[in-house]
């Protein structure tokens, strides 16, 4: 029989259509094929190239979001199950905790032996399939576990011996991944008896052995990390806040230390990973002001804490919340007063009394306004800088305005930093982010001695306000002589003398501290 001329053409002419390999059955279910890869022994993931590119470029698109894709999985299936053996024990386990479960990208991907892939060349696009062989990961589970548990075990043999908390920690860190590990052998179904090793909980009961008769101020904020970090997820990003005294945004040169020290406890612990304060300028720049610090540097949790003076003790309560205000962990110590005399710390900054009296006057209610003004500091309210550190602020009102801004020195002298020489006009657009000083150099906000607490405030109206400054400083900025009670009390009069006028005002605590 003989083909008709037509189709004889056609087919001559489109030999893919005779050649092309057909799809496998994975193809058209997403992934799914149970006859060549049950899912009682195989893991799964199922990735799809965008159209265009090179062969290759599709082919290695296409298998990483397959592998990315069985690892979601995966990661979905480890949750579970940590959330289910962590709520037998603990019915109050925290959403964020449940949420931020993760485990080892490595231990995940184990077992990863195969990665199909199919191309399609009608529409010029690129499957891929990532299997995960169960019984192949579960033999190489098992050898890791058995490995981890020998060396943990010796570890802390050694550690505990010679009373070495890194040892401690060493150990303490393999025994974290062992529970890990035990968390991948359950969800892919093995069984079997847990490998020798130490407990958590016993490697831990040695650590606070050992922190409890360190006799210096390091060991009390070792063992508050300890109990500060039981509950949190391992690798949340955590923003080190202020540890401030009593009912005060004020820090002491002790509130610094303990800043610093209990971030690298944490981190050491392996709970944490610090989020860089000093890069709060750019987050406020690229993401504005109205979020606060924690929001604009994309930290998961937030460590805060208060010093209370108790005689010859100081208590310490400290709290680590999630962005949404839910409390994550708590601790509180007592710490003897002469351990932070023995560091040359203080509790209280010099000018503490100075200080006080000034934000009272600061802080005094202005009439209500429909103008609106915020200032942020670069490192948050309250922020602490060090010696030699730059202090950049940042305005934005909600009304085309003028303003003026004064920085209220340690020293009780009162700077004009905005407007200035470099800048004279002070009128400032709604809704415009500005940041003082700006990049052009012009001047800087430097830290120098003396040290203590600092603040900031800025005083808007709709109409211009008669601050002016005299006797410029080092920086050329203009000091103002006029008493603070003063001249607040005459610029927030403004509304009622002027009734078309609109006044605001909003103030920012600076902590300065000698170098590190």
């Amino acid at each position: 029989m003989r083909l008709p001329t037509a189709l004889l053409a056609f087919l001559a002419a489109s030999p893919c259509l005779l050649m092309a390999e057909p799809p496998p059955a994975w193809v058209a279910t997403g992934g799914l094929d149970p006859d060549a890869f049950p899912p009682s022994r195989f893991l799964t993931g199922y990735g799809l190239s965008s159209p265009g590119g090179t062969e290759v470029e599709q082919r290695l698109q296409a298998q990483s979001m397959a592998r990315e894709a069985l690892a979601a999985t995966f990661r979905t299936h480890i949750t579970s199950e940590f959330t289910s053996r962590t709520t037998q024990k603990d019915q109050q386990l925290s959403r964020f905790a449940q949420n931020l479960v993760s485990t080892r990208a490595e231990v995940e991907l184990q077992g990863l032996d195969t990665v199909l892939t199919w191309t399609d060349p009608q529409h010029k696009a690129t499957h891929a399939l990532a299997v995960l062989d169960k019984p192949r990961t579960l033999r190489l589970v098992a050898e890791t576990l058995d490995r981890e548990a020998t060396a943990c075990t010796q570890t802390y043999t050694r550690a505990k011996a010679a009373g070495d908390t890194a040892g401690l920690l060493e150990a303490r860190h393999l025994r974290e991944h062992m529970e890990e590990g035990l968390l991948v052998r359950t969800v892919l179904g093995g069984g079997g008896a847990e490998p020798a090793c130490p407990a958590q909980a016993e490697i831990d009961g040695e650590l606070r052995r050992l922190l409890a008769v360190r006799g210096d101020l390091g060991g009390p904020v070792a063992l508050a990390a300890l109990d500060l970090g039981a509950r949190l997820p391992r690798g949340v990003r955590v923003l080190m806040d202020n540890i401030t005294y009593a009912d005060t945004p004020f820090c002491g040169s002790l509130s610094a230390w303990l800043e610093q020290a209990l971030a690298a406890e944490l981190v050491a612990y392996g709970q944490v990973k610090v989020v860089d304060k000093t890069a709060g300028r750019e987050a406020i720049r690229t993401g504005g002001m109205d979020a606060n610090l924690a929001d604009a540097l994309r930290s998961q949790a937030v460590v805060r804490g208060t010093c209370f003076e108790l005689g010859e003790e100081v208590q310490l309560s400290l709290r680590i919340t999630s962005a949404t205000g839910e409390e994550l962990s708590a601790a509180t110590l007592k710490v003897p007063a002469a351990l932070i005399r023995k560091a040359g710390l203080k509790l209280v900054p010099d000018n503490y009394l100075e200080a006080r009296k000034a934000l009272e006057i600061l802080d005094a209610r202005v009439q209500d306004s429909t103008l609106k003004v915020k200032v942020a500091l670069d490192r948050g309210e309250g922020g602490i800088y060090r010696e030699g550190e730059k202090l950049h602020l940042f305005l934005k009102a909600n009304l085309d305005c003028y303003v003026k801004v004064l920085y209220h020195q340690v020293d009780g002298t009162n700077v004009l930093v905005f407007p200035n020489k470099y800048h004279p006009d002070g009128r400032i657009d709604k809704g415009v982010l500005y940041q003082i000083p700006p990049d052009d150099n012009s001047f800087v906000l430097q830290v120098e001695p003396p040290f203590g607490v600092e603040m900031v405030k800025v005083m808007a109206s709709t109409q211009p306000l008669a601050v002016e400054g005299k006797d410029p400083d080092a920086n050329g900025l203009a000091v103002v002589k006029e008493d603070l009670a003063k001249l607040l009390g005459r610029t927030r009069g403004i509304a009622l003398k002027k009734a078309e006028a609109q006044y605001a005002e909003a103030t920012a605590v600076v902590n300065t501290m000698a170098g590190k």
